[in-house]
């Protein structure tokens, strides 16, 4: 089945009695699923990392603990 139509497509489809929300279901583009990889985790928590770097250990812990808790939601 094909997965994208052009305008002039769109249009003969619309004159067959085709509407927009019947086109856009029959022709709807799949995302593609984003999985990071190992460096990609990496990145990000050097990123968090450096947000929270001029917090003393003790406020780091905590902040970190509450991260994980909302993240757990």
């Amino acid at each position: 089945m094909k997965q994208s139509v052009n305008k002039n497509e769109v249009e003969a489809l619309k004159k067959e009695g085709f509407n927009d929300e019947l086109i856009n279901k029959l022709f709807r583009k799949e995302r593609s699923k984003v999985s990071f990889t190992v460096e990609n985790t990496r990145q990000y928590a050097i990123k968090v990392l450096a947000v929270i770097s001029n917090l003393e250990q003790n406020e780091r812990k905590r902040v970190l603990l509450k991260a994980i808790e909302m993240n757990k939601q």
